[in-house]
């Protein structure tokens, strides 16, 4: 199997992606890459980032690739939580204030600004439906998130995403309520939790 097999075999096992990273770590240079995408047998997404003409890729992963000021948040992190059935139309992503990157031109995007300490609180990783790896808000955070704006959610998201927590035996109230008093959203997370527990 040459190097240009080796980059396809594996995008096709990779979700019909690859980094140049990846291909880096595989040992084969990136003028492969090049190659490969003069023949047509792959697309660049964004620099550093090549996928499979035609494949569905991971929507997710694509989108905020190489982008570290960028997290999945509110109901689109519910979403991938397993805290909302709806499927997002729209990505809702957090960044941080001052962010003027490619995210701030699409139209499959809103986006939320927030200063640095407050980017960063619960903030971890989580697997895409494709089985990638992104950066999202934990539940906890999602929650105040969606309080926070929910002149730009739809309550009966947030009536379900606040269900599915209380009944969760991975629930951390004492994390969703230090969270709240940071968010200034306590009295909202009360009112939800009074009604629920």
């Amino acid at each position: 199997m040459n190097n240009e097999e080796k980059i396809l075999n594996e995008m096709k096992i990779n979700n019909g992606t690859i980094t140049t990273n990846e291909v880096e770590q595989m040992n084969i240079a990136r003028k492969t890459l090049t190659r490969l995408l003069k023949k047509g047998f792959i697309e660049r997404e964004k620099q550093g980032l090549y996928v499979l003409p035609n494949s569905w890729g991971d929507e997710y992963y694509n989108l905020i690739f190489s982008s570290k000021n960028a997290v999945f948040s509110h109901a689109t992190a519910l979403f991938l939580h397993g805290l909302s059935e709806r499927v997002p139309l729209i990505y809702e992503v957090t960044v941080i204030n001052g962010y003027n990157a490619s995210l701030k031109n699409n139209n499959n995007v809103e986006l939320y600004f927030v200063n640095k300490e407050l980017f960063e609180l619960g903030k971890t990783q989580i697997q895409s439906p494709q089985g990638k790896i992104v950066s999202v808000y934990d539940i906890e955070r999602c929650l105040c998130d969606v309080l926070k704006y929910k002149d730009r959610q739809d309550i009966e998201i947030i009536k379900y995403a606040f269900k599915s927590y209380v009944k969760s035996p991975k629930k951390d109230i004492h994390k969703l309520m230090e969270y709240a008093k940071k968010l200034k959203v306590e009295e909202e997370v009360n009112s939800y939790l009074e009604v629920l527990l």
